[in-house]
């Protein structure tokens, strides 16, 4: 959501039959609002604020007064202001420098003053701001980083040797205890590739996390996987009702052998192809998306990804979420 034009998105919600909305609270180089946590944690995060924090809060309360069910997005591991505040805390180069991953600082997950930011701005958030839930976004490691890794390229700063998978999964725990005792939820966004047989280069493991968060939310856009994944003839961006599918049933394994499993709620592609051949992702497309969760039993809801947040296409797709879905 552009949180400035939160009337038109509440209007476009109520003819749509949507009930929550995912709102940036920080993503990397744009922090929502000046919190006054990130004035004691990180003031170059505070100094590139978009919105006035008081502005930001009457936008929040618009929702909330119309019934919607907020969940304020925190990008985690990703963080190029706070590493420029705290260089201790980042993955860094052979010249002790923090390390550039395609233009962007990233804060080291296993380094426990970043979490103790992070969870800070989400309590707040939820009690100063009025969230029901928090989404953190990037909770793991630098991606296709392998082999920097292995040759000492870059330093992950691991104070205490644990994997990464451990780390992140004791983050989400340390999250849950935190965001809990002030009355909000956590999500945690995974790639879809987490939910594989393995533990990814990148630490996201689906059990692990899944095991702990109360939502989990896999990205399977279809564009992003390649083009013939678990063994489908098509380009599975082609027939994203196959991929999602096929993507679901592998989802349903991992969650039947959690005894305490977080509630599935999957982001959708939202946007047109960009990779040949291209694709319009109109209303079918969508609803082939929803669809192929459900009957999957994947049933505990989805979100819209569009990183411009462009209303005109919510607008475009909006008959996809009026079906009812079993």
């Amino acid at each position: 959501v552009a949180i400035k034009n939160i009337d038109d998105y509440i209007a476009l919600a109520k003819d749509s039959n949507i009930n929550a909305f995912v709102i940036d609270i920080k993503d990397n180089t744009s922090p929502a609002y000046n919190s006054p946590v990130m004035m004691e944690y990180s003031k170059t995060n505070y100094d590139k604020a978009i919105n006035n924090y008081e502005d930001y809060k009457e936008y929040i309360k618009k929702a909330r007064d119309q019934g919607f069910y907020l969940i304020g997005r925190i990008t985690t591991f990703k963080d190029s202001y706070y590493v420029m505040d705290h260089k201790e805390t980042a993955i860094v180069n052979k010249n002790n420098e923090p390390f550039s991953h395609n233009g962007s600082y990233w804060p080291s997950a296993y380094n426990r003053s970043v979490w103790e930011f992070n969870v800070a701005l989400a309590r707040e958030a939820v009690t100063d701001i009025g969230f029901n839930e928090i989404q953190f976004d990037y909770v793991r490691f630098p991606d296709r980083t392998t082999k920097l890794e292995l040759n000492g390229t870059i330093n992950l700063n691991n104070t205490y040797g644990e994997e990464k998978a451990s780390a992140l999964q004791t983050f989400v725990m340390y999250a849950c205890d935190s965001i809990h005792e002030v009355g909000g939820y956590v999500s945690i966004d995974v790639f879809g590739e987490s939910a594989s047989n393995y533990v990814t280069a990148y630490g996201q493991f689906w059990p692990a996390i899944s095991n702990v968060a109360d939502v989990i939310s896999g990205m399977p856009y279809p564009d992003h996987f390649n083009a013939h994944e678990y063994g489908i003839k098509e380009v599975v961006w082609t027939v994203p009702y196959k991929i999602l599918s096929a993507w679901g049933s592998s989802v349903k394994e991992k969650q039947d052998i959690i005894k305490t499993p977080a509630i599935v709620r999957t982001w959708i592609q939202t946007y047109n192809t960009t990779k040949e051949p291209k694709v319009v992702y109109d209303e079918s497309k969508v609803s082939d998306q929803i669809k192929a969760l459900y009957d999957s039993s994947l049933s505990g809801g989805f979100m819209t990804w569009n990183s411009g947040s462009s209303i005109s296409k919510y607008k475009e797709v909006s008959g996809a979420f009026r079906k009812v879905y079993k």
